[in-house]
């Protein structure tokens, strides 16, 4: 008899340690923005200018010539030492 008594709380006991044990996961998780901010960089493109002092978010922000302006990764730029635009940034 003794036994069916502890059963409910047997399942309440499991209950509790489950969701903290879920719950202190979420932090950590959370906490690692980098991976993604890495990736978005990888793939986001600029327009470079001709000059090669700046980066641009498009080609015809009206502080670069569009047809000398090309085309690189923001990881590009930013290894290059690229400034980025104070018009279109």
């Amino acid at each position: 008899m003794n036994k069916t008594k502890n059963r409910p709380i047997k399942g309440i006991v499991f209950s509790v340690v489950f969701t903290m044990t879920a719950l202190s996961t979420a932090p950590v998780m959370a906490g690692t923005p980098t991976a993604p901010t890495a990736v978005a960089a990888a793939n986001t493109m600029v327009w470079q200018t001709a000059t090669g002092k700046c980066y641009h978010s498009r080609n015809n922000c009206g502080k670069t010539n569009p047809k000398k302006a090309t085309q690189i990764t923001l990881e590009q730029a930013k290894a290059k030492g690229l400034k980025k635009c104070s018009k279109c940034w």
